[in-house]
């Protein structure tokens, strides 16, 4: 595995709350990381659901929604990584999902060929990618 995926929590857990991952989710994590050539990839709809969330009051932070952004984009590691055609495209497919900020973390993962990091059983019961939960 070159790369991971990660869903929005469990990028906001990481960053914030690690002990909220499970054991196996931070054990492939820093698996990764201690190799220092493979990225952790954030979907540039992380991002936009971390905002809305933020505005939503599900998600709070102790500096401004910008900073914290900024912040956990830059951790090195870490990669966030635009919509591209190819992923818009695969993510229309996965109408099995209907969250479409889920439909297209999944495809961000499809097309990186990495696995994903999420909790989200929507996202597990679909079968769709492989997933560390």
């Amino acid at each position: 595995m070159s790369a991971l995926v990660l869903d929005t929590n469990a990028w906001v857990w990481w960053s914030t709350r690690p002990e909220k991952l499970s054991r196996r989710q931070r054990s492939a994590i820093e698996r990764l990381r201690r190799r220092g050539t493979e990225a952790l990839l954030v979907s540039i709809m992380s991002c936009w659901e971390v905002a809305l969330l933020c505005q939503l009051g599900r998600f709070r932070f102790t500096v401004p929604v910008e900073r914290w952004l900024a912040e956990a984009s830059e951790v090195p590691g870490v990669e966030v990584v635009p919509l591209s055609l190819p992923v818009i495209v695969t993510a229309a497919r996965l109408t099995n999902l209907r969250d479409p900020a889920d439909m297209l973390i999944v495809a961000t993962a499809l097309d990186h060929g990495a696995a994903l990091v999420t909790s989200d059983e929507r996202i597990v019961e679909s079968g769709t990618v492989e997933v560390i939960g």
